[in-house]
């Protein structure tokens, strides 16, 4: 007799029994050989156990001993099983003839290869560009950066995460000179007493959290939603702030501001800048704050007089807060308020950022980012860049300073004196980055475009050369949650056909450029031990673990030795900084906007796609359409109804979507998912970047909304069915 699934929570958490066939239920089996690995999307980082028969996962079972997710596994997880063989896998390398993408072998690929680095490397390296991925593990992170400015010497490496995670982790390295997005376990969140989710939608994006928040309000907590949407996750919070768009700095300085009037300023440690922030609060009384955020002072108080009351409060946030062209002032406010409160660090308390991508926070701790060495190490810091050149057996100078950041870099391509190769791993910019369509210009103006990656996204179609990567069930290696926990990646099955592990590709790239020296491993393990060892002594430290070790548990970096128990807390005082102490920064925050006549256009997730959607748009257990959302009364206003095409506008682009109506939306506010192409993207500025972060302004863009031209053909549903799924470019040969 079979078991079924767990009906979905309060909490908006799918757990099941284990038992999944490629979307639908099996009986177990005890003799089926089996491999615990770690889940391919988001940030948790939930093990599960493949069941293998014939060279082919047959069913997850998610493990109980999961140290994050405790045997739970949301939908995404549960149908990560549909891509391993999917119909448009790609399995051989495709090469740009007469206008279409045809297979070819890998002596012909690389040898194109060869053609387009290995002159760029001699002459102008910094005409050759490299994109990777928050979706790598830590080796590959580190290699890919290895690759870029060893074998390319190229400046100009960045990755998608900058996309992410950025504003959130320049505002805690300038703070407190370290990254780590939560710096407390996960089981913390259950002991907290009053918790802040600004901006972060987690029951749709990190669903096996809410089993932690749901233990904080079975213990009383309350729990604050402070989005301009009633999310699902706001829904089941309890408690809802509708705040505008970009306000959330705003809002931190008034609940400051009430601190210091209430006595309630008790700085967690001596610090630079306390002076100056507390000066910069005397100015956010509840009228302005309320004005600014455009909720009514009785609420701004209300939540004041509960942060000043709690014992142990936390702010945790999301992309809602961070994606903004002040993200990281933004951050740094509610950094300041966590801090001079007396909370930043503690246990149960204080601020964290939640990361999304699966690796996204140790992708941006090894080398990936424009400015960042191994070991979350600093590309400007002389000393970093000895140490890590003795690893490398190079001198410092023959390493790059830092390049072009994400945006910057795609803006570059194709640009007189700027880019002209682009190597792109793992990532899918046409639909991620902002501007799509100058992105999408800027790509097809490349003289060379090679894509690694295992299915045919957008960008792969525009490339002149794919190569056929591997899967995350295809490969060896570790990868880091949102907590720091670093985890092992445990090979399952063989990529198929004459797709390559993405770490050998790396290897045959730099034989191509010319520069094979440093990148010619007989084994993973091999790299992956050097790898281990390039972090010694940097702040985001490994060189403690092994596979042997992470066999046995978890851990939590930095983890400096073999006997280290690792770190489960990493913002205790002092700190990494040249005298140990912290430094507030006074926030940098754009004057108020004035009232606009146009709404404002805000970005996000759905709970059944995952970023770019190259894998959940191909799901049919992830189905999902792309619609804006807005108020009833908006609706009204401009004369739609729920269904009907409206065309947005904003100073970058237009698309047409379906209506659907959203109560719990602000009136003055927009919604549009990101995952499809042709929709979010098309409208967000590609220009209009965080002066430090370099984070793109994804959440406020003003918008207008134009009533479908009559008689014109009204736009499908953009939908994930089985036959509905973006096809490739004509060109595109697949192949088992």
């Amino acid at each position: 007799m079979l078991d079924r699934f767990a009906p979905e929570s309060d909490f908006g958490l799918d757990t099941f029994h284990p038992n999944l066939h490629l979307g639908g239920m099996v009986a177990t089996s005890p003799y089926l050989p089996t491999v615990r690995t770690t889940c391919p999307y988001c940030a948790v980082q939930c093990n599960f156990d493949l069941h293998l028969e014939d060279n082919l996962p047959v069913r997850i079972t998610p493990t109980r001993e999961c140290p994050v997710a405790h045997g739970t596994v949301c939908k995404k997880g549960l149908a990560a099983l549909h891509d391993v063989r999917h119909p448009d896998r790609l399995t051989q390398p495709l090469l740009r003839k007469g206008g279409e993408l045809v297979a070819v072998s890998w002596t012909e690929a690389l040898a194109y290869a060869r053609e387009a680095l290995a002159p760029a490397v001699q002459s102008c390296p910094d005409a050759t560009g490299v994109f990777g991925s928050g979706s790598l593990t830590n080796e590959k992170t580190y290699l890919l950066g290895k690759f870029a400015r060893l074998a390319l010497r190229t400046a100009n490496i960045d990755y998608n995460g900058r996309y992410c995670m950025a504003s959130a982790s320049t505002a805690l390295n300038r703070t407190v000179g370290y990254d780590r997005g939560l710096g407390f376990p996960l089981e913390d969140i259950g002991t907290s007493d009053l918790i802040l989710l600004v901006g972060a939608n987690i029951a749709e994006t990190l669903p096996p959290i809410m089993q932690y928040l749901k233990a904080a309000r079975d213990r009383g907590a309350l729990i604050y939603a402070i989005d301009p949407r009633a999310t699902t996750t706001a829904k089941v919070a309890g408690q809802h702030l509708a705040i505008r768009p970009g306000s959330d700095a705003a809002l931190a300085l008034g609940v400051l501001h009430l601190m210091k009037i209430w006595g309630r300023i008790r700085p967690t440690a001596p610090a630079h800048g306390m002076a100056e922030v507390l000066w910069q609060a005397e100015a956010y009384r509840p009228a302005r704050v309320a004005r600014e955020c455009g909720v009514s002072e009785a609420e701004i108080m209300t939540l004041a007089q509960r942060y000043a009351a709690a014992q142990r409060p936390l702010i945790l946030t999301g992309r809602g807060a961070e994606q903004h062209a002040h993200g990281t002032d933004t951050v740094q406010a509610l950094i300041n308020l966590a801090f001079l409160t007396g909370h930043f660090g503690k246990p149960g308390a204080g601020y964290g950022t939640l990361t999304g991508q699966g690796n996204g926070q140790g992708g941006r701790e090894h080398g990936q980012k424009t400015d960042q060495l191994p070991g979350a190490r600093s590309l400007r810091n002389p000393e970093h860049r000895a140490e890590m050149a003795q690893v490398w057996g190079c001198l410092p100078g023959d390493l790059p300073q830092p390049g072009l950041s994400a945006q910057e870099l795609l803006n570059a391509c194709g640009q007189p004196g700027g880019i002209e190769t682009l190597i792109v791993l793992g990532a899918n910019p046409v639909v991620s980055a902002a501007g799509a369509r100058q992105v999408t210009e800027r790509l097809k103006a490349l003289k060379h475009l090679i894509v690694i990656d295992f299915l045919p996204s957008e960008t792969a179609q525009l490339a002149t050369l794919v190569l056929p990567g591997s899967m995350w069930c295809e490969e060896e290696g570790t990868t880091t949650n949102l907590e720091g926990r670093v985890q092992r990646r445990r090979k399952a099955i063989t990529a198929p056909g004459g797709a390559r592990e993405d770490w050998r590709i790396l290897c045959d790239l730099a034989q191509a450029a010319g520069r094979p020296e440093g990148f010619t491993y007989s084994t993973f393990r091999e790299l992956q031990d050097e790898f281990f060892r390039a972090t010694r002594g940097g702040q985001a430290d490994y060189s403690g673990l092994s596979a042997e070790r992470l066999d046995r548990a978890s851990v939590q970096w930095p983890v400096p030795h073999p006997d280290s128990p690792g770190t489960p807390y990493a913002y205790a005082p002092t700190y990494p900084t040249p005298d140990r102490l912290a430094t507030l920064h006074v926030p940098q925050l754009p004057p108020p906007a004035a009232p606009r006549l146009t709404l404002t256009l805000t970005t996000g997730r759905l709970g059944n796609q995952y970023q770019s959607g190259s894998q959940t748009r191909r799901n049919p257990a992830l189905r999902a359409d792309a619609a804006v959302q807005m108020h009833p009364d908006t609706a009204r206003e401009h004369g739609l109804r729920a269904g009907e095409p409206v065309t947005l506008r904003t100073a970058h682009g237009e698309t047409t979507l379906p209506v659907l109506l959203a109560p719990g939306i602000r009136p003055d506010t927009v919604f549009v998912p990101f995952h499809w192409p042709g929709t979010a993207n098309l409208l967000t500025s590609p220009e209009s970047l965080d002066p430090l972060s370099r984070m793109p302004a994804f959440k406020a863009t003003a918008v207008t909304l134009h009533p479908a031209v009559v008689g014109a053909r009204e736009p499908a549903p953009i939908r994930d069915t089985p036959g509905e799924i973006a096809t490739p470019h004509p060109g595109v040969v697949m192949g088992m």
